[in-house]
């Protein structure tokens, strides 16, 4: 297991930011594009990171599963690690919400002047993370403020000695787990993770590739 926390997306993101300024919006004040946009793709980072963290904590948990040698007809597992790997799961979640609220809170302001430039945005949102972004504020809104996705205390699933963390196929009320326990499609926490984490960079790299777009003036 890597003990190497670099984050290559976010640097290779921040290079095309640092030190540049944009070419769109071609009126109003672009150091304040410029700004919020750096705090879009900080959380971005922050997925980043917390992706790989889920990672390791399941490498951990896993080993810990191994080193125990279960029945090999076991379905269920609860060790001493496994909390952390839904601790790591929520802090995910939390930072792709982040993602699309820094866009809403610090962005749009810096591009009221300029509706047309804002929808062409949107659309690349809608293009890309949408769906995502709908799920994500709901597990966060759970995670944050209700319970621990996808309950407290909840254990990993086991086939073929390989673990997997089970997160509701949808929240219906955020208000009780016990009325989203349905995970009948078989989402698992890295699954989850790696789609967020998907739509999260294309997501990125349509507004960088907007908003940095090559000057043709």
């Amino acid at each position: 297991m890597t003990t190497d926390l670099y984050l290559p997306c976010r640097h290779s993101w921040f290079l095309r930011i640092i030190g540049r300024s944009p070419t769109m919006p071609k009126t109003g004040d672009r150091g304040l594009v410029m700004d919020a946009l750096q705090e879009v793709v900080d959380a971005a980072g922050g997925l980043e990171y917390s992706r790989e963290a889920l990672r390791r904590a399941m490498a951990v948990a896993q080993e810990e599963f191994d080193k125990a040698r279960v029945t090999s007809n076991a379905t269920n597992w609860g060790g001493a690690n496994t909390p952390a790997v839904y601790y790591e799961f929520c802090n995910a979640v939390n930072w792709t919400r982040s993602v699309e609220d820094r866009y809403k809170d610090r962005l749009q302001p810096a591009l009221l002047h300029d509706a047309a430039l804002w929808g062409m945005l949107q659309k690349i949102r809608s293009g890309t993370a949408r769906s995502q972004f709908e799920d994500t504020r709901l597990l966060a809104k759970c995670a944050l403020h209700k319970f621990t996705l996808p309950y407290s205390n909840a254990g990993a699933k086991v086939k073929d000695s390989i673990l997997t963390y089970p997160v509701p196929d949808r929240i219906t009320d955020p208000e009780d787990f016990r009325a989203n326990l349905q995970i009948a499609s078989g989402r698992h926490a890295a699954a989850v993770i790696d789609e967020y984490w998907e739509a999260v960079t294309r997501f990125i790299d349509g507004l960088l590739d907007t908003l940095y777009a090559p000057d043709s003036a």
